[in-house]
């Protein structure tokens, strides 16, 4: 009688399993997947400002991040910022005044100004020319110091002559405590051993986040026309990068805005330039490998940009300009930020 019992359980388990659908014991149910958008969880009302300067209008799939080129406005300012000197750099002070570094035949001077457009002319010169390759000097740029000193960067040449070939031209650097007097420090970049062919001019420096300067200059490596870049960890001795940063442009400036490093150049010799003369800029995302040049105005006679961010959507251009009858001047454009 238990093995009838047991018999007839079994029938029954057989009988039911027979009797389920095949669809309820096999069937594995699959979510449909999320679309690109939805796992990025994209909302443009939500995305912050920086991320939605990256988000491309015109990219094939929509709903994917790019990169996408800073567009700026640009405006003149009326006037010259100063006359009888040129080759600016601009500098903000802690007070939040403007202090424009200059060139003329005697040496590097400064100016100050409130707004950025009205400057009035300091007393004395900040760097004097000397012997030997410091003959001439020009084109200062300066990097704060984590003791609360400044460094500056320049250039010195062997002669008066203007091109490669005519004279050496190496950078130095100069150490101050107020931006107005400075104490020489010596050679920086040394264009005769460097491989930049006797040519290493018109530096600009920043200070990468981790706490090395880069300098951009202007090189003649490889007989090219171009700006290369040297590192260093201390600030005193540069290792040379490899490769060329812009071919055939001069006159580095460069900026960090939002997540882009922006380079201000000038073409000033359509021998070599593949742009009409004028000031442009590149951009990139590490400051090494930059884009292809974008105008900012065409002239002739203009060079040496420097960049002052003013707020995060406005930055002002100085340049040299060469006034008639072969006066020397320091003019300016603003740009506002548009995309």
């Amino acid at each position: 009688m238990k093995q009838g019992i047991i018999l007839l359980n079994i029938l029954l388990i057989i009988f039911l399993s027979a009797c389920q659908s095949p669809s309820e014991s096999s069937t594995i149910v699959v979510e449909p997947e999320k679309t690109l958008q939805e796992n990025m969880d994209y909302e443009p009302e939500r995305f912050s400002e920086k991320s939605k300067d990256i988000i491309s209008e015109t990219n094939d799939f929509p709903n994917e991040p790019v990169i996408k080129s800073l567009l700026f406005s640009w405006e003149k300012d009326i006037g010259s910022r100063l006359v009888d000197g040129s080759v600016p750099f601009a500098y903000i002070l802690k007070d939040g005044n403007i202090r424009l570094y200059y060139c003329n035949s005697k040496g590097i001077l400064s100016a100050v100004s409130k707004d950025g457009l009205t400057f009035t002319k300091e007393q004395g010169i900040r760097i004097s020319p000397g012997t030997g390759f410091e003959l001439q000097v020009c084109d200062p740029t300066i990097v704060n110091l984590p003791d609360g000193k400044m460094r500056m960067y320049y250039k010195g040449a062997s002669s008066l002559n203007p091109g490669p070939g005519q004279s050496v031209h190496k950078i130095f650097s100069a150490i101050s405590s107020d931006g107005l007097n400075f104490q020489k420090e010596g050679i920086r970049i040394d264009s005769e051993t460097n491989g930049d062919n006797g040519w290493a001019s018109v530096p600009d420096a920043i200070t990468l986040p981790d706490g090395r300067v880069r300098i951009y200059y202007v090189t003649a490596a490889g007989m090219q026309h171009g700006i290369g870049s040297a590192i260093s960890s201390d600030g005193l001795n540069f290792v040379k990068e490899q490769g060329i940063r812009v071919e055939n442009l001069v006159d580095p400036a460069l900026v960090k805005i939002r997540d882009k490093y922006i380079l201000f150049a000038a073409s000033i010799d359509e021998r070599f330039a593949r742009v009409p003369k004028g000031i442009y800029y590149l951009e990139s995302s590490d400051g090494l490998d930059f884009s292809e040049p974008i105008e900012v105005f065409q002239e002739d006679n203009v060079y040496d940009p420097s960049v002052l961010k003013v707020d995060d959507n406005t930055i002002r251009i100085f340049y040299g300009k060469i006034m008639p009858p072969q006066q020397p001047a320091v003019e300016s454009h603003t740009g506002q930020i548009v995309k």
